[in-house]
């Protein structure tokens, strides 16, 4: 399809990415909609199963005259999106691991699994540098606090995926390590010089660039001092003239979400969309009511500024991608639970001392997640197979004062297990006071004592007396029966912390 043979409205359709939910009954007839109505560019994919996101990739491919791009949050894997298929550990581990090839098959194993479901655009990888230990919604989601390891990994993960023809994104750009308050929530702002974004923060993306990634996400982020200091989804200074100009980005710019609440805050989606169009960006991601912004947009008496040139970006990007047989082969062959287990084994990090010495364990579990289910169960049952658990106890905010028992065998090992997460809208990656104070006791004990996290490394810092220390980043049963098996002594752990505790 070629610019020339498309009228205002279909160049206009192309700049929106709306959403289907496979949760909402009449989210399929209203995607037909927006297809033959308005013949939108694609739309981003939220829970389903295998089946029907196939099928309805597939129809709404075959209605739409212009390939249509289909994208999803997949940087778990589509196991994070799809019910049905595979999840890998949090972002984290692979920086733990350090393992490029590792990345690389990952990458290229989640490309397959979402071109099996007719998805051909993955936002991934997660390009921001985690500099701030106290981030709530980036933190186990970046692959460290070192701008060279993460511009690594990333362009690792870019290839991976787009050697076998699925769109890699790169996010949240111009970095999204530094914040303290989740975007989805709130709009954080940073007093930060555009000279510190480029020594640190910008340089995974600079080197994504370099890597040939497909798109950037920017990030619903205000820097006051940078530019004309707006949200840089609408910021003309960081995006047309440090992305485009500086830069020399030729990809494709998307939006995060317009339903989030960083950005909602400063107007209206009409008014945002237009903003955003004039800064740079060529992709309206999420809009929450994509009808009335395309009917909107028609209307509009004010012309888009360069749409032509964004239509063009995007066609180029589809063409390329869309309708070429990709043939890239992972540089080894697993399935999707067996390099998901090697991810978590590769992963595990020593902090302190070594395997466990005692026979006998008393385990106490503190799950910030707030689980519907016992969270340490594959942990327990794991280690059980070589230590003999003598007692359980699972703390909450509501427990007695009478968790620690009198009597502890001065030749059991006291493990405390520690459960975070990181999710939008959640504050799931810090400790409540209630849990320091038990820890504190626990640690203080003269059995042998071992702290395992699970999930945000840096809630570690807090406890110094602990005689052995692992860490993990994800509370999936594969990390937690590695940890198990790394302190049975079973294999040693030789993941390296991706990031500073000091």
């Amino acid at each position: 399809m070629k610019i020339e043979n498309l009228n205002q409205a279909q160049k206009i359709g192309q700049l929106v990415m709306p959403r289907i939910d496979f949760n909402i009954p009449e989210t399929i007839e209203r995607a037909r909609r927006l297809v033959l109505e308005f013949e939108v560019g694609g739309f981003i994919i939220f829970n389903g199963k295998r089946d029907i996101v196939t099928k309805t990739t597939k129809e709404l491919q075959s209605l739409s005259g212009i390939p249509l791009l289909f994208g999803c949050d997949a940087e778990r894997g589509l196991g994070q999106i799809v019910s049905d298929m595979t999840l890998f550990p949090f972002t984290m581990s692979l920086g733990a691991a350090r393992n490029e090839e590792l990345v690389y098959n990952q990458a290229s194993f989640i490309a397959g699994e979402l071109k099996d479901c007719g998805l051909n655009l993955i936002f991934a990888p997660v390009t921001d540098v985690n500099t701030n230990p106290d981030n709530p919604i980036i933190n186990i989601r970046s692959y460290g606090d070192n701008p060279e390891l993460v511009s690594i990994l990333c362009r690792a993960f870019i290839k991976g995926s787009q050697d076998k023809g699925v769109l890699a994104c790169a996010k949240h750009f111009p970095g999204h390590g530094r914040t303290g308050v989740d975007s989805h929530v709130d709009l954080p702002v940073l007093d930060t010089s555009l000279e510190n974004l480029k020594s640190l923060d910008l340089i995974p993306f600079e080197k994504s660039i370099e890597a040939g990634v497909a798109l950037i996400m920017t990030a619903h982020i205000a820097f006051p001092r940078i530019g004309d200091g707006n949200a840089v989804t609408i910021s003309k200074g960081l995006i047309s003239n440090v992305l485009r100009n500086d830069f020399g980005f030729q990809g494709l710019v998307i939006t995060d979400s317009l339903r989030m609440e960083g950005i909602i805050k400063l107007g209206k989606e009409q008014y945002l969309t237009q903003k955003a169009l004039q800064a740079g960006c060529d992709i309206i991601l999420d809009p929450q009511d994509p009808v009335s912004l395309l009917q909107n947009l028609q209307s509009s008496d004010n012309e888009i500024n360069d749409i032509d040139t964004k239509v063009k970006r995007i066609l180029l990007t589809k063409q390329n991608f869309l309708n070429k047989d990709f043939s890239g082969k992972s540089l080894i062959s697993l399935p999707g639970g067996k390099l998901a287990e090697v991810i978590a084994r590769e992963s595990v990090c020593l902090v302190k001392d070594g395997p466990l010495k005692s026979k006998t364990a008393y385990i106490y579990t503190f799950d910030v997640t707030e689980s519907e289910y016992n969270i340490s169960d594959p942990f327990t049952r794991h280690l059980g197979e070589n230590i003999s658990v003598l007692y359980n106890e699972s703390v909450s905010l509501t427990s007695g004062k009478d968790l620690i028992p009198d009597q502890i065998p001065e030749d059991a090992a006291v493990i405390c297990l520690v459960y975070t997460t990181i999710g939008a809208w959640k504050k799931q990656s810090y400790l409540p006071d209630k849990y320091k104070s038990v820890l504190n006791k626990l640690e203080s004990l003269p059995n042998e004592t071992v702290l395992v996290s699970f999930g945000s490394p840096y809630i570690i810092r807090d406890f110094g007396k602990f005689q052995t220390v692992l860490c993990s980043f994800d509370i999936v049963n594969n990390c937690q029966t590695a940890c198990a098996d790394a302190l049975a002594g079973k294999f040693e752990p030789l993941g390296k912390l991706p990031v500073s505790l000091d």
